[in-house]
C-alpha cells in the first residue's frame, strides 16, 4: 500500500514539470545518493518531485523544501556561513556539480566588512610571469620596471572576468593605472557603450551594459574645466560632467602635479586611483573616508553576468592612455 501511494504521488506531481537542472540527470550510471544531491542541491528543485528520464527508465526524486546539509558549497559565502573564516583558496560547486577552485575573502575589510566574497578577477603585473588578460595589450615603458596593460588602438579595449555562473548582487574591487600623455577625464557622452572616459569602465551584462564603477583620469590635479576631474574643488562642470549613468560611482585622479608640464610620457611616480598624492583642488577626490583604490557597489538586482573591464579613450593610445597594472574583482 505504501509503495502504491508513493507511485501515485510521483505520477501526479510530475505534471507540474521536471525541474532537474543537473547536466547528469539523464546519466543512469550515476550513483543514487550523488544524483540526489546533484538534483536537490539546485534551489529551483526544492520542494518539488523531479522526473529523471534516460535509457527508457524514469527515476523519481522528491526534494525537501530546504537544501540537504551535505550539499557541496556553491560559493565563498556558503563556506563563510558554515563557519569557515580563513581567507584563502576553497573548492566550490557553482552549479552544484562542476568543481572550481576560487580565492575567498573571508573578512571583506575592503568591501562591506563582512566575509564570503568570491574572487572572479585578479591581475598584478608587478609579479614575475604575469600577463595581460585577453583583450588588453601589454605595454612597456622605460620609466617603470614592469609591463602594463592597455589599449592598442582607438576607443576601448575590453577584458572579461567570468562569474563562474554564481549569482550575486554585490561587487567589490580595485584597479590601479597610470597617466600617459594628455588624458581628459569624461566626455559629454551618455552612451555607456561609447568611450565616455579616459580611464577604466567596469560593467556587467552586454545588452545593455550596466554600470558598476568608473575610474577616470584627469589632465592635471589643478584642472578645473573640461579636462579635469569633476570632483576637484571649484570644477566647472558645464562642459564635461560625468554621465548620468555614472552618478557618484566613480573615482578620478591625475598623475600630473599642478606645476608640471604635460608631455608624451608615462607619469609613473603618481599612480592613478590609489588615493595618494592628491594635492590642491584634487584633495577632494581622495577624501579621508574613501577606500581608494577599492570600490564597493550593491546592485539593484541579482545577476550571474560576467564582469567586463574596458580601458577607454576617444583618441588613439599614442595620444592618451591609462594603462593598468592591478585588477581585482570580488562578487557576493
Amino acid at each position: 500500500m505504501l509503495l502504491l501511494l508513493m507511485i501515485l504521488i510521483f505520477s501526479n506531481s510530475t505534471a507540474s514539470g521536471s525541474y532537474c537542472m543537473s547536466t547528469d540527470c539523464t546519466n543512469q550510471g550515476t550513483s543514487g545518493s550523488l544524483l540526489y544531491l546533484r538534483v536537490c542541491c539546485v534551489i529551483d528543485n526544492l520542494g518539488r518531485s523531479v522526473t529523471i528520464k534516460g535509457n527508457g527508465i524514469n527515476r523519481y526524486i522528491l526534494c525537501p523544501r530546504v537544501q540537504p546539509k551535505s550539499c557541496p558549497e556553491r560559493d565563498c559565502l556558503s563556506w563563510f556561513n558554515k563557519g569557515n573564516t580563513t581567507t584563502g583558496t576553497y573548492t566550490i560547486y557553482p552549479d552544484g556539480e562542476s568543481q572550481v577552485e576560487v580565492y575567498c575573502d573571508m573578512n571583506g575589510i575592503n568591501c562591506d566588512g563582512e566575509g564570503g566574497w568570491t574572487r572572479v578577477g585578479y591581475l598584478n603585473m608587478t609579479q614575475s610571469g604575469a600577463t595581460c588578460p585577453t583583450g588588453l595589450t601589454q605595454k612597456n615603458f622605460n620609466n617603470i620596471d614592469h609591463p602594463l596593460c592597455g589599449r592598442a588602438g582607438y576607443g576601448c579595449a575590453s577584458a572579461s572576468f567570468s562569474s563562474n555562473r554564481l549569482t550575486y548582487n554585490k561587487v567589490c574591487g580595485q584597479v590601479r593605472g597610470y597617466q600617459f600623455y594628455h588624458i581628459d577625464a569624461f566626455y559629454s557622452l551618455s552612451n555607456i557603450n561609447s568611450p565616455y572616459v579616459d580611464g577604466v569602465s567596469i560593467t556587467h551584462g552586454s545588452n545593455p551594459r550596466k554600470h558598476i564603477w568608473t575610474y577616470a583620469g584627469g589632465y592635471k590635479e589643478n584642472q578645473l574645466d573640461y579636462d579635469g576631474c569633476p570632483c576637484n574643488t571649484g570644477f566647472d562642470g558645464s562642459r564635461n560632467p560625468a554621465a548620468t549613468f555614472i552618478g557618484s560611482h566613480y573615482y578620478c585622479e591625475s598623475g600630473v602635479k599642478s606645476n608640471q608640464s604635460v608631455s608624451g610620457d608615462l607619469y609613473a611616480t603618481d599612480p592613478l586611483w590609489d588615493g595618494q598624492q592628491c594635492d590642491g583642488p584634487e584633495s577632494t577626490c581622495c577624501p579621508a573616508n574613501s577606500k581608494m583604490p577599492w570600490f564597493y557597489r550593491s546592485l539593484d538586482t541579482q545577476t550571474t553576468d560576467d564582469i567586463e573591464l574596458r580601458v577607454c579613450s576617444n583618441v588613439y593610445h599614442t595620444g592618451e592612455d591609462t594603462p593598468v597594472d592591478i585588477i581585482e574583482f570580488y562578487i557576493k
